[in-house]
């Protein structure tokens, strides 16, 4: 189950942070590490991609196996708008919600 949760959340995130940029080529990913050895408690993965563009993410189950467990989530989302603009988003998502901030690098 939660590993379903990680592929829709990396899915929704991904499409929505590389812009389309006319005539050229898909970004390539240059980088991918995923650390599953403690699934179904706790995950990371980071990628780096041609275009600029990067993700990293982790996220534990808190108080696991309890009435009070919770998906706890942390990350960072970096991306170039069709200007050249580098922005970068971080999230935070657990069991009182989720919050992100998003700002312009360059």
């Amino acid at each position: 189950m939660l590993f379903i949760l990680i592929i829709g959340i990396s899915m929704a995130l991904s499409t929505s942070g590389s812009p389309a940029i006319e005539n050229h080529s898909p970004a390539q990913v240059l980088r991918y590490d995923l650390e599953t050895a403690n699934m179904p408690n706790s995950y990371k993965f980071s990628y780096d991609s041609s275009d600029g563009t990067s993700r990293t993410e982790e996220g534990a189950i808190l108080n696991p196996g309890t009435p009070d467990a919770a998906l706890n989530v942390l990350g960072t989302v970096r991306w170039y708008d069709d200007k050249g603009q580098l922005y970068e988003m971080s999230y935070k998502g657990g069991k009182r919600g989720y919050q992100t901030i998003i700002k312009k690098i360059s």
